[in-house]
């Protein structure tokens, strides 16, 4: 049904928060985020050695993680790590909506290794995604101002279960909008 392909990509994407959660629950949050900032480190690399070469959204992603994340501990500055998340998230949100506008949605860039769908798929996908990444600013934007970062944590968990659910609520419409060649929920075979 999943491809190898879309397996290394999920546990790429979600495999470094998973740390991150994981090093905040036996010791803090400045170790949650070295945590969080190696494991993203490596699983970039892994995902560069599978896919034989750096995907861009990975790029994007990873990087923005690891800088932050960096400065974060580097200054002392907790909020810095939480503020990567309404940046990268209204950077992307911003970026993929004028991409649709624009008539050349930024997921077809990104992940046509991953899925074979329409070009009207391709829109849909990728407007969904924009709005729901500045709905996610938004929320986080929220959270860093008025919690402090031991809570903002439990927010984060939130925010997490809530992308994996819309990410997988997303597969109805890669399935109805699946190309010919591809699998039944619309993914290269």
């Amino acid at each position: 049904m999943f491809t190898r392909r879309l397996i290394i990509n999920t546990l790429c994407e979600f495999g470094p928060v998973l740390v991150f959660f994981a090093v905040y629950g036996f010791f803090d949050f400045p170790r949650a985020v070295i945590g969080m900032v190696v494991a993203t480190f490596g699983a970039f690399l892994a995902l560069m050695w599978a896919e034989r070469r750096a995907p861009l959204f990975a790029l994007i992603s990873s990087g923005s993680i690891i800088l932050f994340g960096a400065l974060s501990v580097i200054l002392s500055e907790e909020t810095l790590f939480i503020l990567r998340d309404t940046v990268f998230d209204i950077f992307m949100g911003c970026v993929l909506i004028v991409s649709v506008l624009r008539k050349k949605p930024l997921f077809k860039l990104l992940f046509a290794n991953v899925f074979a769908i329409t070009d009207r798929g391709w829109n849909a996908l990728s407007m969904r995604w924009g709005i729901f990444f500045l709905v996610l600013a938004a929320a986080n934007e929220v959270a860093r101002a008025t919690l402090s970062p031991e809570q903002w944590v439990t927010a984060k968990a939130g925010i997490v279960v809530a992308s994996i659910i819309f990410g997988a609520y997303q597969f109805t419409l890669t399935r109805r909008e699946r190309l010919p060649s591809a699998t039944p929920w619309g993914i290269v075979k």
